[in-house]
Formats: structure tokens, C-alpha cells, sequence
């Protein structure tokens, strides 16, 4: 889904409006700001944010001179041609699943390096020169779409990571049946399960022991979170598939999150669907580092042991 290494980047309409949203906290965002306008100006880019990013980091007059609009983070995006988030990887997550239209979403991140992320402060000049010299590359990450069927109110969800079935109650159990394209997969008693696409698949999914994709691949991921039986294992299947799972709780408290953003109560015997979703998320991205950098350094496998 991503483009070939030195395929051309994406390149910023004439006159490119930039939506700017984000989690950055006071400190963070006041430091990086004349960075950010000076970059936004040399890329010809006009900018609209948030009002809860003003808010937080007390914005005066002066520092929003070359603004066009402040507007409510959920309306941030609407005549912008890409989004700015500020933050970590939950406040991209957040960017990408609020927006109205699959837009391009270019994430800084206000700490340590993070998966998803573009850039960092120290780098962000720099990233936004790339910007505006159409040197970005555009990832195109398959999502997923999960629907609640049975009692209740009806609920749909889109998820870049992952939509994750879990006990809403510490240290209760819950019991899952999964079928795949109405053919029986396993029943899970245990803590819950993941459903991950390739993007999500080093965020929880590695937590509950499932495996690493590159971003770039279309599949799901399933991965039961601590099984009672050591036979139900991780499986990756097909991004074209239908998964069902029927809630079976004894203690008739379950939760459904997608991208950890949402938590929402399942009923039991609530049938929980899991499909791709028609849409996808388009995360702006350095050349270098790559995924393959990122993860290396993330989980320190260039680090000898001592």
C-alpha cells in the first residue's frame, strides 16, 4: 500500500490548507510554535487549529497572527487539505479517526519517537522543507470497521490499530466464539481478543504475544489475550474476511475499544463483526527512518547485550 522507495512524494496543493489538533501540552507546544509557523511559511502552507490546542497552550493574539480559523477540534479538518497532529501516537490514531474525509495526516510527536508518528520537534523544520518540496512519502494503512449486532444500541467503529474485545471486570474471564466467514474458528475463554491490522500489530498485538507485519501489508491479525488453552494461538488471516464473534460472559461484563480511543459495553450474547473498513488512513512520512528503522531502534535489536 505504501509506495516504492523513491517513487515521487506528496506534494501540498497551491495554497494547501494544513488542519493543526493534537494532545501537545503547554510547555511542548509554546516551545515548538515559532518553528512550526516558520516552517508553515516557507511552505506557502495556511493553517486553521483547534480551539482546545489554543486553550492549552494559552495561544496569544501574536503567536496565531497568520491563522485562518480557530474552530473546534472535530471541525478542524473540514476545508484542510492535510492535518497537522500534535502529540503521540493516541493523538494521531485520534486524527485519523475523527476526520470527515481520508485526508493526509502528518503527526509530530512530543517525545520519544513513536510508530506512527512523522517527525519530533528537533527534526521538524526539516520535515516541513520536505513537506513543502512534495519529499514526503504517503502510507496508505488499511483499517478496520467493527459493528455490534444483537441487544443494545447499535454501534460502528473504525479502528487503525486494533479493535479489541476484553472482560470488564479485573481478573474475570470471558468466553468468545469466532467464526471466519461463518466457518468455526475457536472458542476463547480467557482475557480477550485483538483483532490488529499490520499498523496496530506492534502496539497491543505485541503486547499479547502476536506477530510483527509490516504496515505495508494488508491482513488482520487476530490474537487471543491470555488463552486457557495453549493450543488457541495467534493467526493471520486474510484483510477480505469476515470475522464474527459471539460474546459468552459469565459475569455479563464485556468491552468493546477500538484504537483504545473508545470503550463501549457488549451484551452478552452480542455478536461482535469485524471487517476491513472502506476506509483508509494516509499517514505522511520521512524517507528515513523507515519502519524497519523505527522498529529496530524502538525495541533496541541494535543494542549488544552486556
Amino acid at each position: 500500500m505504501s509506495p516504492p522507495e523513491g517513487a515521487p512524494g506528496w506534494r501540498p496543493p497551491a495554497g494547501a490548507m494544513l488542519g493543526i489538533r493534537g494532545t501537545a501540552r503547554r510547555e511542548g507546544l509554546r516551545q515548538i510554535w515559532p518553528a512550526l509557523m516558520a516552517g508553515l511559511r516557507e511552505c506557502g502552507l495556511a493553517f486553521q487549529v483547534a480551539q482546545e490546542l489554543v486553550s492549552r497552550g494559552r495561544l496569544r493574539d501574536s503567536d496565531l497572527k497568520d491563522c485562518r480559523a480557530v474552530l473546534p477540534e472535530a471541525e478542524v479538518d473540514r476545508g484542510a487539505d492535510l492535518v497537522l497532529s500534535l502529540g503521540g501516537d493516541g493523538s494521531l490514531l485520534a486524527a485519523v479517526a475523527e476526520l470527515e474525509a481520508d485526508l493526509p495526516v502528518l503527526g509530530l510527536h512530543m517525545g520519544s519517537r513513536g510508530y506512527l508518528t512523522a517527525t519530533t520537534p528537533e527534526e521538524l523544520g526539516t520535515c516541513l522543507a520536505e513537506l513543502g518540496a512534495g519529499r514526503l512519502r504517503e502510507e496508505r494503512r488499511m483499517m478496520l470497521r467493527a459493528r455490534v449486532e444483537g441487544e443494545g444500541a447499535p454501534l460502528q467503529v473504525d479502528a487503525l490499530n486494533d479493535v479489541v474485545l476484553s472482560s470488564g471486570l479485573p481478573g474475570r474471564v470471558v468466553r468468545l466464539v469466532t467464526r471466519i466467514d461463518d466457518e468455526a474458528l475457536f472458542m476463547v475463554t480467557g482475557d480477550g481478543l485483538i483483532h490488529s491490522t499490520p499498523t496496530g500489530s506492534t502496539a497491543y498485538n505485541l503486547g499479547g504475544g502476536g506477530p510483527i507485519l509490516d504496515p505495508a501489508m494488508e491482513a488482520i491479525v487476530l490474537t487471543p489475550v491470555m488463552p486457557h488453552s495453549v493450543s488457541v494461538r495467534p493467526i493471520v488471516v486474510a484483510p477480505g474476511v469476515r470475522i464474527e464473534t459471539e460474546v459468552r460472559s459469565r459475569h455479563g461484563r464485556m468491552l468493546i475499544s477500538a484504537d483504545g480511543r473508545q470503550s463501549s459495553p457488549l451484551a452478552e450474547g452480542a455478536r461482535v463483526v469485524v471487517e476491513r473498513s472502506p476506509r483508509v488512513a494516509r499517514l505522511l512520512k520521512r524517507e528515513r527512518p523507515g519502519f524497519i528503522g523505527v522498529l529496530r531502534d524502538k525495541l533496541k535489536w541494535n543494542v549488544e547485550d552486556e
